[in-house]
């Protein structure tokens, strides 16, 4: 009666689960991105609206009409299409980059240089200085307040080796960075650097030993041989001499 019980317990179970159970769940996804490393690596170079069975991140995507919007470097994890140089933070306006009319503004909080796939809307918060872009607009308090939590992401690409755009122009004057003090941005080198500094030299206390020298020995042995008016032989010997013992 038990046996049967249980049989019809797991019967019951059996149809009253969903009939998507067990299979991976769906994430949305708009406009290109990265592939994680435990998913194969490599980028995804669809732009309209899909689905993976991978997660994403909080730092490196924002939410758009429920969708995963990638708004990192895509540089940094193999793209190769056409890029743009931006320079410290900075909004990026989703809806104009996926094409829809929901209008969506977030931040990219990067430091430093990095790349996006799109380019600026064209408007005075911009400034284009040196082929790249620095933001110098006033942003709002929700940038404010989701900075400290949002910098994290620069942890992401500290690491990470690849060629980021060089900038070697002063900043605009009313760039976000020197306002909100952007930190430098420490990379993983691509390169050899030389760095000099003053010599230190190292030198061990000197040792020295002193070995007394051994004891020496003298041992004088003289022997006479001489004939007396008897015939008997004598023998004439010195004492030994010792020394240092």
């Amino acid at each position: 009666m038990r046996n049967i019980f249980l049989a019809a317990l797991v019967a019951t179970a059996a149809v009253s689960l969903p009939a998507d159970a067990g299979k991976p769940k769906q994430v949305r996804y708009v406009g290109i991105h990265p592939v994680p490393k435990s998913e194969g690596g490599g980028f995804c170079y669809i732009e309209a609206p899909h689905v993976h069975i991978f997660a994403a991140n909080k730092l490196e995507y924002r939410d758009h009409r429920g969708h995963n919007h990638f708004v990192g470097d895509p540089v940094a994890y193999g793209y190769d299409g056409p890029k743009h140089a931006y320079r410290g933070h900075h909004p990026i306006h989703v809806h104009a980059v996926v094409g829809d009319e929901d209008n969506d503004v977030e931040f990219c909080y990067l430091d430093g240089p990095h790349y996006h796939y799109f380019e600026a809307p064209e408007s005075p918060e911009f400034k284009v200085v040196g082929d790249a872009y620095f933001y110098v607009g006033e942003p709002g308090p929700v940038y404010v307040e989701a900075r400290p939590a949002m910098i994290k992401v620069n942890a992401i690409y500290t690491p990470l080796v690849y060629t980021r755009p060089v900038i070697e122009v002063e900043p605009p004057e009313g760039w976000i960075g020197v306002r909100f003090g952007v930190a430098p941005v420490v990379v993983a080198p691509v390169a050899a650097v030389e760095v000099r500094g003053p010599a230190v030299r190292v030198v061990a206390p000197s040792v020295r030993i002193v070995v007394p020298p051994p004891p020496s020995i003298r041992v004088d042995v003289g022997i006479g041989v001489g004939f007396s008016g008897s015939g008997k032989v004598k023998y004439k010997g010195k004492k030994g001499k010792r020394r240092g013992w």
